[in-house]
């Protein structure tokens, strides 16, 4: 399985600064952005330059929409109905997940989100969240706790109920009695 990663998601890691740890996880946990992704972050007045020489030492690959593919037609209908053209990296990785069942979306933002449950039909896990991913990337070894908490701090997202257990390694944490 391949992550495929939103815009949001590589913005996060670099607010917390923990762009370097996702760059040596992508060597475990493989990673993947849209070219477009690549190129809004390129065009990002802040990060272009560090973005630019981490993406040279990163594992994290870029996969283009081939003119004519089955996500370029996606990505083709998902941009005519687009009001704007900020979003085009989200619409591209939905275009691109759509057309790859064995990639896994991984995206916060709520309109990407929206799109991407109505896009990504194939059978099999195609969309997850942030918190998710870094818990994924902890529990196989390709990120450490701290450096997820940071993450989650950074992007200002609610925490799902299981993290604060989960990150303190808490395995017994309070369950409700069934019986």
């Amino acid at each position: 399985m391949r992550f495929l990663l939103d815009t949001n998601v590589l913005a996060y890691f670099f607010e917390a600064r923990r762009h370097s740890e996702l760059a040596d996880a992508a060597a475990i946990e493989p990673c993947a952005i849209a070219d477009d992704v690549k190129r809004e972050l390129e065009a990002d007045a802040q990060r272009h330059q560090l973005f630019a020489t981490w993406m040279q030492s990163s594992s994290v690959g870029v996969l283009p929409i081939i003119v004519g593919s089955p996500a370029d037609r996606v990505f083709c209908e998902l941009e005519s109905s687009a009001s704007t053209a900020r979003g085009r990296g989200e619409r591209a990785s939905i275009a691109l997940a759509s057309a790859e069942p064995r990639l896994t979306l991984v995206t916060m933002d709520k309109g990407a989100l929206w799109i991407a449950l109505r896009e990504l039909w194939a059978p099999g896990e195609r969309l997850i969240g942030l918190p998710v991913f870094l818990r994924r990337l902890v529990d196989g070894a390709a990120l450490d706790r701290d450096a997820a908490q940071d993450v989650m701090e950074a992007s200002r997202q609610l925490r799902p109920t299981w993290w604060v257990h989960w990150w303190k390694g808490d395995t017994d944490a309070p369950t409700r009695n069934l019986v």
